[in-house]
């Protein structure tokens, strides 16, 4: 099976990358030719796998979506000298991820376009499945029935899995091979390698060194899934059979409230910090509590391998010994 994956420099991306590798799948990672992240393929061992190849793409300067199938076709033929035809594409690309970024309207509707030029691309190399990187923004105050997005983020994420629905349904009715869209929404996923200015880094920090942490009220309900078992749940998305043009809930079956989470960090790293809760005001998507429906991601046969208590001590572990390294 040969994967394509756009945002392969990123996190969720890098992890992704190592379990189809793992598997022997060939893996394409479309980088931009600028990424400063680049590096990264390199320290985790994923450039010098046989099975990898990058490419570079720059989805800013790619014509309008709206030009169509026929005119990316013509496009591929005239820049590429050996297209490669893939079996699915996976679409984690999205700038503006932070909380400014999540703010930024205009950073989101060309996140929208770029996805949109993403699938087109997908469909001129005969990719089966696009699979997009959605999240719990998606939501907002609202649920898996009624998502009711509150940040320009969740708006864009949600608009862009209704137009790719929309065209996945259609080329069901009228298409030979029609394409799946496979619209993920991933909840809170922690791990090695992630931003550092996440809760779990931030409390974590705080607890090994002994200062304070400044926090948020914490009283939403929140879910926890460790980046292996995403990245897992993500390559059965890929191979099964089962699936459909659909909405898939990816998180843990352990969701506490937010607090409980927190609590739980600080005692696992030494309990050094001083916690503050209700200092600091809620983030782009205000205090919405999760409430995943994972029933569709478990009977294709996903089942939460890392517990958080786990998850977490191999984290602190970790930071322990870079600690003690210098």
């Amino acid at each position: 099976m040969k994967v394509l994956i756009t945002g392969v420099t990123s996190f969720l991306g890098v992890y992704t990358a190592l379990q189809l590798l793992e598997k022997d799948y060939e893996v394409i990672g479309a980088v931009r030719p600028d990424s400063k992240n680049e590096e990264v393929l390199d320290k985790r061992g994923i450039t010098g796998n046989p099975h990898y190849k990058t490419v570079y793409m720059d989805f800013d300067k790619l014509p309008e979506p709206e030009l169509g199938e026929e005119h990316f076709a013509e496009l591929v033929e005239r820049t590429m000298d050996e297209a490669p035809v893939i079996d699915a594409w996976i679409h984690f690309a999205w700038d503006g991820i932070g909380s400014a970024g999540r703010e930024n309207t205009d950073i989101q509707i060309q996140n929208i376009e770029n996805a949109k030029k993403a699938y087109i691309m997908a469909k001129v190399l005969g990719a089966k499945k696009f699979i997009f990187a959605g999240s719990q923004a998606e939501y907002g105050d609202g649920n898996h029935r009624t998502p009711r997005p509150v940040s320009p983020y969740g708006k864009a994420k949600r608009a862009f899995g209704r137009w790719a629905t929309e065209q996945s349904l259609l080329a069901q009715m009228y298409d030979e091979n029609p394409m799946q869209f496979i619209h993920m929404r991933i909840f809170s996923v922690y791990g090695d390698g992630d931003h550092k200015t996440s809760l779990v880094n931030t409390v974590l920090k705080g607890s090994i060194k002994g200062t304070p942490v400044v926090l948020g009220p914490c009283v939403q309900r929140w879910n926890y899934l460790e980046v292996r078992d995403c990245a897992r749940a993500i390559c059965i998305l890929l191979e099964s059979k089962e699936t459909r043009t659909d909405v898939y809930d990816i998180a843990g079956d352990d969701s506490r409230v937010l607090r409980k989470f927190v609590q739980a960090m600080n005692e696992i790293a030494g309990g050094g910090a001083e916690l503050e809760f209700g200092t600091r005001s809620n983030n782009a998507e205000g205090a919405a509590s999760m409430a995943p429906e994972i029933l569709k991601i478990q009977r294709l046969g996903f089942h939460q391998e890392i517990s958080f208590e786990e998850g977490i001590g191999e984290l602190v572990a970790k930071k322990r010994m870079e600690l003690e390294a210098g």
